[in-house]
This record gives structure tokens, sequence and C-alpha cells, in this order.
């Protein structure tokens, strides 16, 4: 779990996630849609942002855990 706004302070921590698949979220999908951009452009090879954000998987009655 990164904020948006420590995405590049905490990049070192990813790292070893580049040639994986990431998902990233957030409530609306707009702040992850430009961490998505941002992982892409520090190397990130498969960004995927969940559209619409937690709240259309809510929306969508699909599980969650809390």
């Amino acid at each position: 779990n990164v904020p948006l706004s420590a995405l590049k302070s905490r990049i070192n921590e990813l790292e070893k996630y580049k040639n994986k698949p990431v998902i990233v979220c957030c409530r609306s999908g707009q702040r992850s849609a430009q961490a998505a951009v941002s992982l892409r452009k520090q190397g990130f090879n498969t960004v995927h942002n969940l559209s619409g954000g937690f709240s259309a998987w809510q929306r969508d009655n699909l599980p969650t855990e809390t």
C-alpha cells in the first residue's frame, strides 16, 4: 500500500515487482491511473489500473476482505 504522494520516494520498495503484473487501485481510479503512468515510466512492464477504483468494485458486489 503506497500512496501516490509517496510513490517516487518509495519506488525502491517496489523494484522486485518490476517484471511481474502490478494492479494499482484507489477509491475512484483517478490517482491510481496517475500511479500506473508513473510506474510505467519507471520501467514496470505490466501495470493495470482498476477501472472505476474500489468504489466500482464494491458497487459491482465483488468480493472484499476487511
